[in-house]
């Protein structure tokens, strides 16, 4: 079995610490080891390697970092950790689950936990996604691991089918998912004493301990922390002590489920930390949008394209179910306008707050709040919360909590909620990344000027990634006034990509421009590096130029002495490609005469020869969708499709199967 890494270098080096942390000196000057003495110092770290026990005396599962460290860390010492301890690349968007633990039930139906599987599948392999979960064996947590499990399964099969057939394995996106628990509720599952090197150590969690509240093994990473510091210089106290409670108060829920417990206070903490460069919509001073040219392509981009993740991350969050305490951590993350996605009909709070938007949206008016809907919220209320019957404060605040959510929902053409019912859309659970997207996209402040081109590059990467043009068209695109260059590197993805081809006409429909785009060294890279070159090698350049495999790249002169013969023999057309005359056209040289009329129209025939040779192209890669988008756009549709016919007719002569030879003559008509 082939072991599959859930974690890859960092694109950057160190990163720099805050002028507000309490690191005594930056922690880019510290040796790893002085770094390292110092959060054990300060806050009681240990960090290790959590083994869970696949069976009976049986830990061959992949071992899960995790870091134990007091509660009060201070962040920017946490993050520094993360990225140079776990090696976390920055995530393009965070995703966490707001969720009880304690009064979780199971989906009503396995078909729409299998598709809401699928969908989180989807969102992790479209982007560098972080999940933040309580990193519990319950609800929504589980559901994410098992969707993870499967995944790792999955790539595990086809990586070895792969390197079976001598072939590269795919490069893939990296999993994350981040458990964040309490060392109180978990105090019966792990024991620390045993570990000699406490910056090293490898616990073992035994799968005959494991109960309700039990660590997930899917979870990629792990942060433990301890509600009570143990103070400095005291790495050897173990003993957890669990604060004292007056048990004989009537609690309203377990304290695992308050707002108030030491999980979610700090995950509260640690979330606002990694979303509050987003919020406050700041640009990095290093970034720079790239500048159009007279044609409207972009010239160049950032020289580092995740620069926002240094002042946050884009965040949605996913509520199920929920306590009155996830009502609380709803409501504060509406205030800092974090946009959440809540499954409608898994019940209690979400389907609660479900009702009071739906009601406040059909009858907004202030007398219809306070004659029906406060009374019928608490009604609700106290039929899911018996507790509540005794607590007529709180259950007063949690209605101005709903009401608020509801409230602030819609704003300024804003939207910071999104509801998915789960029993009457089953089958759109599957496009489940698409709603979580939808509504990050849906909840951002428009922007002004460079910080609007680069929050709209920042989308356009995200809906690139997540293969959603439709998404793109409708809530980037949307406005016919919208002036908007395409970077050169964001074309350049849509081609190469699979399945990606509906995005090359999209940015064509923006007044992206082939001939200033399409030089010859530009050619020569997408032959390059396309993601399959199978069909092309064969072809074009063993079957027809006779080359062997030994040469992975083509040649930079291959366009004129490569490229020619090969139309040539296919379609019997002499200089099909003129290097010098498209690396003209990229720099805006037109031959003829220098009035503007003529200027134009040497513009509109280099696009022309410049559309012409990108089908060419897709043709010889067999990128048959490609061709039939570009060709849909040609001038000259009757001779360019006799040009593709002849192409793959002839094409298919040079491959081997005859299966594949019957798909490409198919192609041809």
């Amino acid at each position: 079995m082939i072991a599959l890494t859930t974690q890859e270098s960092l694109v950057y080096s160190k990163s720099p610490i805050s002028k507000e942390s309490k690191f005594l000196c930056s922690p880019s000057t510290l040796e790893p080891e002085e770094f390292d003495n110092y959060i054990q110092q300060e806050y009681g770290a240990f960090w290790g390697t959590l083994k869970f026990e696949n069976s009976l005396n049986n830990y061959s599962n992949e071992a899960r970092p995790f870091l134990y460290v007091d509660d009060s860390i201070d962040l920017d010492a946490l993050q520094y950790f993360m990225i140079n301890e776990w090696k976390l690349q920055p995530a393009n968007i965070v995703i966490p689950v707001l969720s009880g633990v304690t009064n979780n039930k199971p989906f009503k139906s396995l078909k729409t936990t299998e598709t809401l599987k699928n969908g989180i599948k989807n969102a992790a392999n479209a982007s560098e996604v972080w999940f933040i979960t309580n990193g519990l064996t319950t609800g929504v947590p589980q559901l994410i691991g098992d969707a993870f499990r499967d995944e790792i399964s999955m790539r595990r099969e086809d990586d070895a089918w792969t390197i079976k057939m001598k072939r590269e394995p795919k490069k893939r996106k990296t999993l994350i998912l981040i458990g964040i628990v309490c060392s109180d509720e978990i105090k019966d599952i792990l024991d620390f004493k045993t570990a000699k090197d406490k910056s090293k150590m490898e616990v073992k969690v035994p799968r005959r301990k494991r109960h309700k509240l039990s660590l997930n093994s899917d979870h990629t990473h792990f942060i433990i922390i301890r509600e009570k510091p143990i103070g400095m210089n005291s790495n050897n106290n173990f003993e957890i002590k669990p604060p004292v409670s007056n048990m004989g108060e009537k609690q309203l829920e377990k304290l695992i489920d308050s707002a108030e417990s030491a999980t979610n206070r700090f995950r509260d903490r640690f979330e606002d930390f990694l979303y509050q460069g987003i919020s406050q919509q700041q640009l990095p001073a290093a970034t720079t949008i790239p500048p159009a040219t007279p044609d409207g392509n972009a010239t160049a981009t950032s020289e580092e394209p995740n620069q926002w993740s240094k002042n946050g991350f884009p965040m949605v969050c996913i509520f199920v179910r929920g306590t009155p305490g996830t009502i609380e951590l709803l409501y504060r993350k509406i205030q800092q306008e974090v946009p959440v996605v809540i499954l409608k009909g898994t019940g209690s709070a979400a389907d609660i707050i479900a009702f009071a938007y739906e009601e406040i949206s059909a009858k907004n008016y202030k007398e219809y709040e306070d004659s029906y809907l406060k009374v019928e919220l608490s009604r609700r209320l106290l039929e899911e919360y018996s507790a509540l019957k005794d607590n007529n404060v709180k259950r007063n605040e949690i209605c101005d909590h709903i009401i608020y959510i509801v409230k602030k929902a819609d704003q300024d053409k804003r939207k910071f909620l999104t509801f998915v019912d789960v029993n009457s859309t089953t089958s759109s659970l599957n496009y489940f990344h698409k709603y979580i997207l939808s509504t990050l996209l849906q909840s951002q402040k428009k922007a002004m000027e460079i910080k609007e081109n680069f929050q709209l590059e920042e989308n356009l990467r995200l809906t690139l990634d997540w293969n959603l043009p439709d998404l793109a068209l409708s809530e980037i695109f949307q406005h016919d006034d919208m002036k908007y260059s395409i970077p050169t590197d964001l074309f350049d993805k849509a081609v190469l990509g699979k399945k990606l081809e509906p995005f090359v006409d999209l940015f064509l429909d923006q007044e992206f421009f082939l001939h200033r785009y399409l030089t010859s060294d530009k050619l020569v890279c997408l032959f390059n590096e396309a993601e399959d070159r199978e069909f092309f090698t064969t072809t074009s350049l063993e079957g027809i130029l006779g080359l062997t495999r030994d040469e992975e790249k083509v040649p930079q002169d291959f366009v004129e002495h490569g490229l020619n013969i090969i139309i040539k023999r296919l379609t019997r057309i002499d200089y099909f490609f003129r290097r010098r005359e498209m690396d003209c056209y990229a720099i805006g040289v037109y031959f003829g005469q220098t009035s503007d009329k003529e200027i134009q129209r040497q513009r509109i025939r280099a696009e022309k020869k410049a559309l012409r040779c990108l089908i060419i192209y897709a043709v010889l890669m067999n990128r048959h969708e490609l061709a039939m988008i570009l060709w849909k756009r040609s001038t000259e549709p009757i001779q360019m499709a006799l040009i593709c016919y002849m192409m793959f007719k002839n094409l298919a002569f040079y491959y081997r199967g005859s299966v594949e030879r019957v798909l490409i003559e198919k192609q041809a008509k």
